[in-house]
């Protein structure tokens, strides 16, 4: 009887052909089964160790692709406290890339007006401490307890990611930034404020995009044309590439500059200084602050005069000084243009108390 049935299996048309079919197909989707597992079970170990296993898993599994056997790069890097990136075996699948730097302040050129308002007070910074520019979400946590194994105080660090040759995934990217900002923050006792999902941001060139290049950079827009008055020598205009302006952690700064109807020149600049800045602006201005409010004719001769009022006050981030000077080829009239640029400038300051006026000074 069975000879008869494997005879006539044999003979049919179709039937072994279809059943081996069946049986290679059964064998591959066994393979590809168990392929599959190998390579679930593998992802899973590299979302286990990447950035010490504090990257969202449903964040991993949603950027990268889940049919690529994940590859993971990971290292401190120079100066960093972490990176990692994680990639598919693709060529061309997406890359997550993350790092967490401290937040080294390079060494400090100057804390006068021109170097607060110039492109940076600071000497150039090295490469890998602004890369965080480039990236679609960054965050900056503060660490009152400090960071170990510095050489200076180390009280804040930033942590940067980016999606590269994927979509635009800013709001995922982020959610990774913060929870590995957040581990670190508690691995490292750093204390202070948890980090939220929320502060989470692009990089300061993305932010800049969207504003208007043209617009008065934030540390001038207390100042408006009329604030100068009536002024010798005609109604002035701003003067070609006239106004700077900066923010760094630790103060605010603006130059102006404008060509009177004469074609005289003249200046008006304005700065406030807080926290760890106070002593070197004491040191650095303390010739203005000595003579302030002391009377006193301007010298002679000069090609430019220039009057500084000083005053200071407790704001949101602490006791802090300002200075408003204005300058122009003579010395009539400027005293009292400081006083109003003065008041308008202290009207303008948000969130300060108990101002304290200096008094007046010609600068040397």
């Amino acid at each position: 009887m069975s000879d008869s049935v494997w005879t006539r299996f044999r003979r049919h048309r179709w039937l072994p052909q279809a059943t081996a079919v069946a049986v290679l197909a059964a064998v591959f989707a066994g393979y590809l089964l168990v392929r599959a597992e190998r390579r679930a079970d593998h992802n899973e170990a590299v979302l286990a160790r990447a950035c010490g296993g504090a990257l969202p898993a449903e964040i991993l599994r949603g950027l990268l692709p889940d049919d690529s056997r994940w590859r993971l790069r990971t290292g401190p890097g120079p100066r960093a406290l972490m990176a990692c990136s994680v990639t598919g075996e693709d060529e061309d699948d997406p890359t997550l890339e993350i790092a967490a730097v401290p937040v080294l302040d390079p060494p400090l050129e100057g804390v006068t007006v021109d170097d607060v308002a110039g492109e940076s007070p600071y000497d150039d910074a090295p490469e890998w401490a602004d890369a965080y520019e480039q990236a679609e979400a960054q965050v900056t946590v503060a660490c009152p307890k400090g960071l170990r194994g510095y050489a200076r105080p180390v009280t804040a660090f930033r942590v940067h990611g980016s999606l590269l040759d994927g979509p635009d995934a800013a709001a995922e990217v982020g959610t990774a930034v913060v929870a590995l900002a957040e581990d670190l923050r508690e691995r490292n006792g750093c204390g202070g404020k948890p980090v939220r999902y929320d502060d989470a941001k692009p990089g300061p060139r993305d932010r800049g995009a969207s504003e208007d290049e043209d617009a008065a950079p934030e540390p001038c827009r207390w100042f408006r044309p009329a604030d100068l008055g009536r002024v010798p020598g005609g109604a002035p205009r701003p003067a070609q590439n006239g106004m700077h302006g900066g923010s760094p952690e630790w103060a605010r700064g603006c130059t102006l500059s404008f060509t009177r109807a004469d074609g005289r020149g003249m200046s008006v600049s304005s700065a406030s200084w807080w926290g760890v800045a106070l002593p070197e602006v004491r040191t650095e201005y303390g010739a203005e602050l000595a003579g302030a409010g002391r009377g006193g004719a301007p010298a002679k001769d000069r090609r430019s005069y220039e009057v500084a009022a000083w005053a200071e006050s407790v704001c949101a981030d602490g006791r802090t000084l300002h200075r408003v000077s204005t300058s122009g080829p003579e010395p009539t009239g400027l005293t009292e243009r400081a006083d109003a640029l003065l008041d308008r400038y202290l009207a303008s300051a948000k969130d300060c108390r108990g101002t304290k006026r200096l008094g007046k000074v010609w600068a040397r």
